[in-house]
């Protein structure tokens, strides 16, 4: 019966897997995996079915081995943990880190669904739940990695569409930076020292390495001192995966002379960085010190702006953070010191 009413409901074309049903509207209907799979065109027009034809043909023949498809749930943990070479290990953990936030946020209903039966509406009302609890990177970061859960999907024709990719990132707000002053900037290493605890002295000392080299956490957290080379740092962009050489300010060069005259291990493969992350010896030190919260991060800030304010160019100071763009990205973040640190340049001009 129900072939019958497949046959009544559509009735072929002139045209080879186009069919018209009896409202008016064409469909394209192959068989694929010894199923019958159909789609509307959307259209009662001839020649515009005709046309919608072929693509919509190939995306419905692409999924031929929908069956084998898991949940929404298992496509995107195994698209974290996908052993990708062309992925370095610390975005492999990254990816992990949003796997887990993406499971423990999508309803119930839409985790158990297998991955082909996920609509955009679906991800729409994740991304509803998600973008109120993850901050803006976090979100895009989400996204970009259940792109490629559909991505791989579709390299493995489990699915034929990506609806991920209708899906918008969110754009972060515009963030103006005004580091500490010298004179704060000293308060809170002498508040972190102060606490006395067995690694108070060495979280300083990692607040003025990342301030006083600029380099990102993950990259400070690679060098050893054989990468210290005299009067500069060999190291790795985490971003772009390029090894640079970034020359050594006179305050770098202070800080690992201190060092190394309090008999820290200084050996080829002894780190520099002698704890992982300052970052709760940090933040705690602005709460004590009632002063504006200060992430990890910042600490390259305050290298950049310190770099500026000093008069090194724009350029170079995008060349010593690994910047490929020529000072662009640089421009965009310090841009709103260039007019104070002119005018201060300028008072020094003699005619």
């Amino acid at each position: 019966m129900a072939t019958k009413r497949q046959t009544v409901r559509l009735k072929k074309s002139k045209l080879e897997n186009l069919y018209r049903h009896v409202n008016g509207t064409y469909y394209a209907r192959v068989m694929v995996a010894g199923k019958a799979k159909e789609r509307s065109l959307r259209t009662s027009d001839f020649n515009a079915a005709a046309a919608k034809l072929p693509d919509t043909l190939n995306d419905l023949r692409g999924a031929s081995e929908e069956h084998k498809a898991g949940t929404l749930v298992e496509a995107v943990l195994r698209e974290a943990e996908r052993d990708d070479p062309t992925i370095k290990p610390a975005t492999r953990h990254y990816y992990l880190q949003l796997a887990r936030s993406i499971v423990a946020t999508l309803p119930r209903d839409i985790a158990s669904k297998k991955l082909p039966q996920v609509t955009v509406g679906d991800l729409k009302a994740w991304q509803a739940v998600y973008a109120k609890k993850a901050s803006v990177t976090r979100h895009n970061g989400a996204l970009a990695l259940l792109r490629r859960v559909w991505h791989s999907a579709i390299d493995n024709r489990q699915v034929a569409r990506n609806p991920a990719a209708e899906l918008k990132r969110l754009r972060p707000e515009e963030r103006k930076w005004y580091p500490p002053t010298r004179e704060e900037f000293v308060q809170i290493l002498e508040s972190i020292r102060s606490q006395g605890r067995r690694f108070s002295k060495a979280t300083a000392a990692a607040v003025e390495f990342l301030a006083y080299t600029g380099l990102r956490i993950s990259e400070a957290q690679e060098i050893t001192w054989a990468d210290i080379k005299g009067d500069h740092i060999v190291r790795r962009v985490a971003k772009n995966d390029k090894v640079i050489r970034t020359p050594l300010i006179p305050a770098a060069k202070a800080l690992l002379e201190r060092l190394k005259a309090a008999g820290v291990p200084c050996g080829k493969n002894d780190p520099a960085m002698l704890i992982k992350s300052p970052r709760l010896g940090l933040e705690a030190a602005c709460e004590r010190l009632e002063l504006d919260h200060i992430r990890v991060h910042d600490l390259r800030h305050i290298f950049a702006t310190r770099c500026i304010e000093s008069g090194v160019e724009i350029p170079t100071v995008a060349a010593w953070l690994g910047h490929k763009d020529g000072g662009i990205l640089a421009a965009k973040t310090y841009g709103h010191l260039i007019p104070k640190h002119s005018e201060a340049q300028a008072a020094k001009v003699l005619v």
